[in-house]
């Protein structure tokens, strides 16, 4: 959840950012705008913050074989 959660804010704040300088909108309307242009890929997201996870896992605290 927390990877998930990161992983999301700086796709969003990316989103956002390419927005503002490729746009003159105000401020709530980017972070609109970067929050629906988000939401195709939160399952995509959510996936590879699973993958992370389990990597991270597995580095820190190894099973045996």
């Amino acid at each position: 959840m927390y990877i998930s959660y990161g992983l999301a804010l700086t796709f969003i704040f990316v989103l956002g950012a390419a927005l503002w300088a490729l746009t003159a909108w105000r401020l709530d309307k980017i972070a609109i705008w970067a929050v629906v242009l988000f939401l195709p890929f939160a399952p995509m997201l959510t996936f590879l913050s699973r993958v992370l996870w389990i990597y991270l896992d597995q580095k820190i605290d190894p099973e045996p074989f």
